[in-house]
């Protein structure tokens, strides 16, 4: 795919963004995070009822709570690019549908389930002898300790780096889950180095933010997210000049 944007052209767009849009951008990351955080406290105080229904409630609530406050975010920024400012902002407008919640749901639940069977899969390796001394020759060695946590690190980035735009297709294509990580990983075939890029900048943004005794976060999120709808709009329009204006499906 020809590249027809820079990085510092979608720094630019995201920075201008904000600064135009800076009240209701950080006053919804703020309402979220307040939100979400009583969500999280209401399912501790579930969770300590030993019940298994109302765990699964709970489980539930902060489920659909989480997908409404992020696909909500995502339904914000796509507004403020196209109508360039936000003085008609109604919430209903960048309330999500609920073809939207699930297919987000349904993402988060396979998620979990992929980081449950590396788990698992783990546990089961180190009842093996050689294994077990492996990784403990390993932790006990701290260059090999490195090497191991250097190349881990890799293959995180470079799967998120395929399917990070999932929500994007969710939120702007109504796409279902799987055609949405499908569409995801279409897209971001070729410009690797930018989309990399990118990647590691947000990567960077948001560990400046923890970092900041966690209260960035509620900076440093809201803009990365716009870095990256902005950055999915562009090679959205590059996919389009690339294919004819193909649509991105598979």
């Amino acid at each position: 795919m020809k590249n027809i944007f820079s990085i510092s052209e979608i720094l630019k767009t995201a920075w201008d963004i904000t600064r135009k849009n800076i009240l209701v951008i950080f006053g919804y990351s703020a309402a979220a995070f307040v939100s979400l955080g009583l969500l999280q406290l209401v399912f501790i105080f579930v969770s300590s009822l030993g019940n298994s229904f109302f765990n699964f409630l709970g489980l539930t609530i902060v489920l659909i709570g989480n997908s409404i406050a992020t696909l909500g975010f995502y339904k914000l920024t796509f507004k403020l690019i196209d109508d360039n400012e936000a003085e008609d902002f109604d919430f209903k407008t960048i309330f999500p549908s609920w073809k939207n919640i699930s297919s987000f749901i349904s993402i988060t639940i396979l998620l979990g389930f992929v980081v449950s069977t590396i788990t698992l899969i783990y546990t089961q390796l180190l009842r093996i002898n050689t294994f077990k001394l492996f990784i403990n020759n390993a932790v006990e060695t701290p260059y090999l300790m490195a090497a191991l946590a250097f190349f881990a690190f890799i293959i995180f980035v470079l799967a998120v780096m395929r399917f990070m735009f999932f929500p994007c297709f969710i939120v702007d294509d109504n796409s279902s889950s799987l055609h949405s990580l499908r569409q995801s990983r279409e897209l971001t075939y070729g410009n690797i180095t930018h989309i990399l890029t990118i990647l590691l900048l947000v990567i960077g943004f948001i560990a400046v933010g923890f970092l900041c005794f966690g209260v960035g976060v509620i900076v440093t999120y809201p803009f990365t997210n716009i870095v990256l709808v902005v950055t999915y709009r562009k090679l959205v329009y590059s996919y389009g000049v690339q294919h004819n204006d193909k649509q991105i499906i598979t």
